[in-house]
């Protein structure tokens, strides 16, 4: 009988023939494998490929693999996999959805927890490769969304996970299940009532002034009870998707502030946890509220002002800055490591935080840093010292001219170097981690706008940018792949004797 295990060293080459010739993939610790046969040099194992046919369709074939580590590696084949149910890898993926936001946490048992999810089919592409199999009958079950705000990057390319359902491609369909769905209790209102723009403070619905400080005080907690007229239009759609699933089976909604870990203890075990630090609310008659936030001094800065962690300078009320710095912040943390998603933060909201942390209130060093709002220049050098990151993800892509936002900031990069722990940081962007294949001169399928474009040089993609971690509390690993199939970018981190991380050696079968 086929044994169901877990890969046991960080990469794993499977072969398609004996003496590690035609390689058909790369595996990674705590990916699960099906065990054939344990020989003495070698893993037989089942994988799945996926073959064209001969009428263009791309489908699924179980073939047997082989695991066969050089002699040089001084891998033994015993110690290659263990157990599915000794896993104890925690998996981290930040996932390339252009720009936007898109994470995936595994926990060790299976716990899944969807962190955002982009503005296009991306993240849904990515799911339905990484959850394969699914039917309307056998749905995945998603264990959490998060959405760390209201920005349609962040959200819009959820919906696309249930519109996959009905792709005529069978592998680019999602069938999925959340039980839980998270969210800051911000929801924008449309943009303009009565063909007139609708000011600032009136974006986000209820808001009250005390003592000269404006707060917003209608928080939401299930979209579901939220009238469509509130709501701008990437957010109706996502309550119609919510619906749909609720309707399936019924879906728990929460709002998040910080001190709600509570709302994680279905995924906390042992030193595994998840901490909420974001947002902080105030109380304004006896419900919690979120300051209004307003815009940052005008750049480019001067000296060393993103090092400090007054609020001063910060004007007027802005509705982007107010739902941006509002973002959930998230400390997950397993053993000696610890990952901080961070949202959509800006300076501001971000200086808060550095100050909580400065007076002990919260802890908010992290070993892998997914650093906010896709490497904007409004950040704050206080909040990157207090992270103090060894491994940095920013998530960012292109954009057309009407959304491009010059991400990430060489100031960004340059502060992300200078305030990491270590000599040698890792900081990796998502978009530089996709790779290309020329395909030369290409002509738009579209009749109409080929004729106004005209012909222009192609190319695809050969490796969506996918940032890959993965740690047992005493170990981190993380890699990327690239536009060849054997070549990752690897490294590793070992807890010393003190538990400190410290570089350690890529092992690789």
């Amino acid at each position: 009988m086929p044994d169901t295990m877990v890969l046991n060293v960080d990469l794993a080459d499977v072969w398609e023939e004996r003496g590690r010739k035609k390689l058909i993939r790369t595996i990674a610790w705590g990916d699960e494998v099906t065990v054939l046969k344990v020989a003495a040099t070698h893993l037989e194992v089942g994988i799945t490929v996926f073959r064209e046919k001969p009428d263009g369709s791309i489908l699924p074939e179980s073939i047997t693999g082989y695991i066969e580590p050089t002699k040089s590696s001084g891998l033994k084949i015993a110690t290659l996999t263990k157990p599915l149910a000794d896993n104890q890898v925690l998996k981290v993926n930040f996932v390339d959805v252009q720009q936007g936001d898109g994470s995936v946490i595994e926990s060790p048992d299976g716990k899944i927890i969807l962190v955002d999810g982009g503005d296009n089919q991306m993240f849904a592409r990515y799911l339905a490769g990484r959850f394969r199999g699914t039917t309307a009958e056998n749905p995945q079950p998603i264990d959490c969304i998060l959405v760390t705000h209201g920005d349609a990057d962040h959200f819009a390319g959820l919906p696309e996970i249930l519109k996959s359902e009905t792709n005529k491609v069978k592998r680019k369909r999602l069938f999925m299940q959340p039980k839980r769905v998270y969210h800051n209790g911000i929801v924008k209102r449309p943009s303009k009532m009565n063909n007139k723009a609708v000011p600032d403070t009136k974006l986000l619905g209820p808001t009250k002034t005390i003592n000269g400080q404006l707060y917003l005080t209608g928080l939401e907690d299930n979209l579901l009870d939220v009238a469509d007229a509130e709501m701008n239009e990437p957010f109706r759609e996502w309550k119609n998707t919510l619906a749909t699933y609720n309707s399936r089976s019924e879906v728990a909604f929460r709002r998040l502030q910080f001190g709600d870990n509570q709302a994680f203890e279905f995924f906390n075990r042992g030193d595994l946890r998840i901490e909420t630090l974001g947002p902080m609310t105030a109380t304004v008659g006896g419900q919690p509220a979120l300051k209004f936030l307003g815009e940052p001094p005008k750049g480019p800065r001067i000296g060393h002002d993103s090092l400090s962690d007054s609020d001063e300078g910060f004007t007027g009320h802005s509705a982007s800055h107010t739902i941006n710095g509002h973002s959930i912040v998230l400390r997950l943390s397993y053993g000696g490591f610890s990952f901080l998603f961070s949202g959509d933060l800006n300076d501001e909201a971000s200086r808060t935080l550095a100050r909580e942390h400065n007076r002990g209130n919260l802890n908010l060093r992290s070993e892998v840093f997914k650093v906010p709002h896709h490497g904007s220049a409004d950040f704050s050098g206080a909040f990157i010292q207090a992270v103090s990151p060894i491994v940095s993800v920013v998530s960012s892509g292109d954009e057309s001219a009407r959304k491009e936002y010059i991400h990430p900031r060489a100031t960004l990069m340059g502060a992300l170097g200078k305030w990491s722990r270590v000599p040698e940081p890792l900081i990796f962007v998502t978009e530089l981690v996709a790779f290309f294949e020329e395909e030369g001169p290409s002509r738009l399928q579209d009749e109409k706008k080929a004729k106004k474009r005209g012909p222009f040089y192609g190319f695809s993609r050969t490796a969506y940018g996918l940032v890959k971690t993965r740690t047992d509390g005493t170990r981190l690993f993380v890699y990327t792949d690239s536009g060849n199939v054997q070549m990752k970018e690897a490294y590793a981190y070992a807890l010393d004797t003190s538990g400190v991380p410290q570089p350690s050696e890529v092992t690789r079968a």
